[in-house]
C-alpha cells in the first residue's frame, strides 16, 4: 500500500512545476477600444527550470502556448485570464480587461409585444398546413347552429432578456379528431455580421471602406412541442398504428412553424429602426436585448454605435 508521502509526491511535483512558472508580460493593447474595433491580447511565460511535471497554459479556458497574441473585439468590458496548470493544480498568472467605450453610441428602444402578437395571429390564421388556434371551449348549440368557442390567443411576453411565446393550437387531420398542440418557445437576441455576399456587388464595388455591418439574430432558441389526442381516440380500431405517425407529423409541422415564427419575429425587430428618419446615420447595430423597465413595460433595445471605416489593404 502506498505511503502518504508517496501519494503526495505527484502533488508536490505539480506544485514545484507551477512555482517555476514566471509571467514576463500579459497585456491588452489598447486597453480601451471603440465599438467594432479590436484589442491585441499578448503574453509571454518563462519556465527557467525543467521539472518532472510539465505545466500547460490556457486563456479563458482555451489551450495556448507559452507565448502568443490574438485579436479580440468584445461588445462590452471583458476580462481575459491566463492560467498555468500542472496535473490537478493551477495558478492564475494574470488578468487583463479590455474596456469598450460606448459613449458615442445611441440606444433606441420600442415596445414590440403587441405588434408581434398581431403578426403571430396573422401567421397562424393564414397557415396552409392545417394549424389553427385551439378554442377555449367546445362549440355550443344556440338552438339553431353550433357557435364556435373563442380561440386561445397567443401569449407573447418578455422575461429578463428573453421573449417567450406560448401558443395553444390544433391541427386538422383526416379521419381523426384534431390533435391539440401546445407550443412554448423562447429566445434571446444577438447581433451578428451580415454575410458580405448578401449585400450585392454594386455596394461592394463602389465603397472604399470595409466594415462588416450587423443584423439581429435569435440566440439560445428553446422550442418545446407537445401533441396529444383525447384518450378515447386511442380506442378507435387501428389508432395505435396510425396515431404515432399523425402525432410525429403534427409535431414536425409545429416545430418548423415555431422556428419560422422566431425567424420572422427577429426579422421584424431587425427592420424596426431601418427607417431613414429613425436609424442614426453612419452607425451600425452593436448589441441588442429584451428587457422590462421599472414601470413594467416590455421592451427591446438596439445599441447603435459609430462605424469605424477601414481602407482596404
Amino acid at each position: 500500500m502506498p505511503t502518504a508521502s508517496a501519494q503526495n509526491e505527484p502533488d508536490q511535483r505539480a506544485q514545484a512545476a507551477l512555482a517555476e512558472v514566471r509571467l514576463d508580460f500579459f497585456r491588452a493593447e489598447p486597453l480601451t477600444i471603440e465599438p467594432f474595433t479590436t484589442s491585441k491580447i499578448s503574453w509571454k511565460v518563462t519556465v527557467p527550470k525543467e521539472c518532472d511535471v510539465s505545466a500547460e497554459f490556457d486563456l479563458n479556458g482555451t489551450s495556448v502556448s507559452m507565448s502568443g497574441e490574438f485579436l479580440v473585439a468584445p461588445e462590452s468590458a471583458t476580462s481575459y485570464q491566463l492560467r498555468a496548470q500542472a496535473l490537478s493544480h493551477s495558478k492564475i498568472l494574470g488578468t487583463v480587461t479590455a474596456q469598450v467605450d460606448l459613449a458615442a453610441c445611441i440606444a433606441l428602444s420600442a415596445e414590440p409585444v403587441e405588434v408581434i402578437t398581431a403578426a403571430i395571429k396573422y401567421q397562424i390564421n393564414t397557415d396552409t398546413s392545417g394549424l389553427y388556434f385551439r378554442p377555449l371551449r367546445s362549440p355550443t348549440w344556440n338552438g339553431n347552429v353550433y357557435v364556435p368557442g373563442e380561440p386561445i390567443i397567443p401569449i407573447v411576453a418578455i422575461q429578463d432578456d428573453r421573449m417567450i411565446v406560448t401558443l395553444r393550437l390544433a391541427k386538422r387531420v383526416r379521419h381523426f379528431p384534431d390533435p391539440a398542440i401546445n407550443l412554448d418557445a423562447s429566445f434571446a437576441l444577438d447581433v451578428i455580421p451580415i454575410p458580405r455576399q448578401g449585400r450585392g456587388k454594386f455596394l461592394a464595388g463602389i465603397t472604399p471602406f470595409r466594415h462588416d455591418f450587423h443584423q439581429l439574430a435569435p440566440a439560445g432558441e428553446s422550442i418545446n412541442v407537445d401533441v396529444s389526442f383525447p384518450i378515447y381516440v386511442w380506442l378507435i380500431p387501428g389508432a395505435p398504428f396510425v396515431l404515432p405517425i399523425v402525432l410525429s407529423m403534427a409535431e414536425d409541422t409545429a416545430r418548423a412553424k415555431a422556428a419560422k415564427m422566431i425567424s420572422d419575429i427577429v426579422e421584424k425587430l431587425d427592420d424596426w429602426f431601418h427607417q431613414a428618419n429613425v436609424q442614426p446615420p453612419k452607425m451600425d447595430k452593436h448589441d441588442a436585448s429584451f428587457y422590462v423597465n421599472p414601470q413594467g413595460d416590455q421592451r427591446f433595445w438596439i445599441n447603435f454605435c459609430p462605424v469605424p471605416f477601414y481602407r482596404p489593404t
